[in-house]
């Protein structure tokens, strides 16, 4: 026989159930792959209580949250909100594979990758967004977990318009657009936090220009 205490989770927990079918519901009215822009924070589920979250994952709303996490990722460099690209992140730091950098040229893929913290990652987006202060973010094909009960990978075929019109890193605008693009993937940990990305991606005019620099 459940106690008292007992008693009272399950049936606060109870409460809570229809909300979450309910806000499942109306995001899958649009299926994931043929959302073109990110998602705000606002408009999803993962601000609901860390308790809440797991269950929804014990329930099979994982692969959800999941693509909210990345939504929530790509609407930060949208908005150009640092601190809400920073908290998408694993505390302890994310593995990053850039698969088409340069210096990774030739190097197999299990060395590729290092593992970077929050802060790192949310200060690169700083000095691309410096360069690029009107980036608009876009997808050909929205943040989808993919299939398989432990599969925890999400991914996402983006693009990026706008103008190289700032200095960032010491670098002079030369106005020319920014056309970019890449599909990532994301791995996203059962606390709801990004722990590695794989990308594959173009590099804009800036970006050519800075890696030039720190090459010579």
């Amino acid at each position: 026989m459940l106690s008292k205490s007992a008693l009272t989770v399950v049936i606060g927990l109870a409460a809570f159930l229809p909300t979450i079918s309910a806000l499942a519901a109306r995001r899958s009215i649009q299926q994931p792959q043929l959302q073109t822009l990110p998602i705000s924070p606002t408009d999803n589920i993962t601000g609901l209580p860390l308790l809440i979250k797991k269950i929804g994952l014990k329930l099979g709303c994982g692969k959800q949250l999941r693509e909210e996490v990345v939504h929530k990722y790509f609407h930060g460099v949208d908005t150009q909100n640092i601190p809400q690209i920073v908290e998408c992140f694993h505390p302890e730091g994310a593995i990053i594979r850039d698969i088409c950098s340069l210096a990774n040229r030739d190097v197999p893929y299990d060395q590729v990758g290092k593992l970077v913290s929050p802060e790192f990652l949310g200060e690169r987006c700083r000095e691309f967004l410096a360069a690029h202060p009107d980036c608009k973010v876009k997808f050909h094909h929205g943040p989808t977990c993919g299939r398989g009960l432990n599969n925890n990978w999400v991914y996402a075929h983006w693009y990026e318009e706008g103008t190289f019109s700032g200095n960032s890193q010491g670098i002079e605008p030369d106005g020319s657009p920014l056309t970019v693009q890449g599909q990532t993937r994301f791995l996203v940990g059962n606390d709801l936090k990004i722990r590695e990305i794989v990308i594959t991606r173009t590099f804009s005019r800036w970006e050519e220009a800075l890696l030039e620099k720190n090459s010579k």
